[in-house]
């Protein structure tokens, strides 16, 4: 499954019920795959949200016939310990504790917690110890929120 298509597909309709897709993941071997949706709003995410948000998705998705394989669907909130999925993402937590793992120049697997301090058009500023780190978006393994 594609999860650029499968959020294609799905961001309109869980936007009417009031949430919006934060991420989308799609993992595991052929006969055990599953498809985790991360939903979010302002007002936080209830587990009567994901149940919702599920049974809506179970009913777009069994129309298309891309999605005739078996799959595990889980729907979710992001949590408090959120993983970022895209660029504009982190603009809303500047000056928020995050821990990135990265790939360096070097081709070196690293990681940096600290205060995320500015968000540019190549990638993130993060400040720990007094000292800056730039982290390149191209580079980033993982990032999340520490909370």
């Amino acid at each position: 499954m594609d999860t650029k298509y499968i959020k294609y597909i799905l961001t309109e309709d869980i936007r009417s019920l009031g949430f919006d897709i934060w991420g989308i993941e799609f993992f595991g071997k052929h006969k055990n795959q599953t498809l985790r949706i991360y939903i979010d709003k302002k007002e936080g995410v209830s587990v009567e949200d994901c149940e919702k948000v599920s049974k809506h998705v179970i009913k777009l998705l069994d129309v298309e016939n891309d999605f005739s394989n078996k799959y595990l669907l889980e729907v979710s909130s992001p949590g408090l310990d959120r993983k970022f999925f895209s660029e504009k993402q982190y603009l809303d937590y500047i000056d928020s504790a995050i821990k990135v793992r990265y790939i360096n120049n070097i081709n070196k697997k690293l990681s940096v917690k600290g205060i995320l301090s500015n968000v540019t058009t190549e990638g993130l500023l993060i400040e720990f110890e007094d000292k800056h780190q730039k982290v390149p978006f191209s580079s980033i393994i993982q990032a999340n929120l520490i909370m």
